[in-house]
């Protein structure tokens, strides 16, 4: 971590400000030391990761669960053979949408939110200035400790704040930011999505930026699907991915401003990955600039 994330986050628990004690600086990086609240809540910096003791999704994505059978590079490789090629082409639209939203607010602190793997930041690492004031939040420090090592890689000179905890509550004062993104990181949320949304609009000056995939509401394999996770007694479906229900969740209860902007569409090809998009069905991915009213 870097002490420029001092002024902005905050105890997880008491919402308190944070003192640092350094074990290990390298490069003005601190890989190991402790952040302590007055109330006396103690927090662990490991492998230069802030680490907030959240627990990983278990219906989605665990990373440690991954990490503990490949390692990261073998895992991206794997991850990238396997994605089908349109995706891959909606992605890279999408992150260049991003990058000129960036750009043209002039953003300098910036949030990303559900980073994951990195998909995101590893594609901005590229072209955002040492100046740039980037911070990465996820579930696992795992693979906030990879990603870590991935922009290290590519962009030494870029300073990223990596932190441990939970999207739903970030532990961080209001519009400690200038903009939230999040690269189907907070879409990967199940029922937790509405809560991400509010939380990485109430941190931003600018609001959210959300990637996300998008289906028809009438998709004719939608039913299919929901009882596919239900026969796995899995406690979630899919209709948060329809047209009308992305749009009401960015909207909330009203208190938001949204607006759509489709970057690419297609037909989904054979995936082993993602349930959504469903094969053989349209989709779209869409970038949600949703801000408080």
């Amino acid at each position: 971590m870097y002490t420029s994330i001092l002024d902005k986050i905050v105890c997880p628990t008491c919402k308190k400000k944070l003192e640092l004690a350094i074990i290990k600086e390298e490069e003005q990086e601190i890989i190991e030391g402790t952040l302590t609240c007055s109330d006396g809540h103690v927090w662990v910096i490991k492998d230069g990761v802030i680490n907030l003791e959240s627990e990983e999704q278990t219906l989605a994505n665990n990373w440690s669960d991954y990490y503990k059978n490949t390692d990261y590079g073998s895992l991206d490789q794997w991850i990238e053979e396997a994605t089908p090629t349109n995706q891959i082409e909606g992605y890279t639209l999408a992150k260049k949408a991003i990058l000129s939203h960036i750009q043209s607010k002039g953003a300098t602190h910036i949030i990303d939110i559900a980073t994951g793997r990195g998909m995101l930041l590893t594609y901005l690492a590229q072209y955002l200035s040492p100046d740039t004031h980037f911070v990465c939040v996820d579930l696992s420090h795992e693979v906030l400790k990879y990603d870590r090592l991935k922009v290290k890689n590519i962009n030494p000179a870029l300073r990223v704040n990596y932190i441990a905890c939970d999207a739903t509550s970030l532990p961080f004062l209001r519009q400690a930011f200038d903009l939230s993104v999040s690269f189907f990181g907070i879409t990967n949320m199940g029922n937790a999505i509405a809560q991400g949304i509010t939380d990485a609009v109430r941190v931003s000056k600018e609001g959210l930026i959300n990637a996300g995939i998008v289906i028809k509401d009438d998709n004719p394999k939608l039913d299919d699907v929901n009882q596919y996770l239900q026969d796995n007694q899995l406690d979630m479906s899919v209709d948060f991915a329809t047209e009308t229900r992305c749009r009401e969740l960015h909207e909330g209860k009203g208190q938001y401003n949204v607006v759509e902007e489709k970057v690419f569409e297609s037909i989904a090809q054979p995936s082993d990955l993602d349930l959504i998009p469903i094969e053989g069905e349209w989709f779209s991915i869409n970038l949600y600039h949703t801000t408080a009213k």
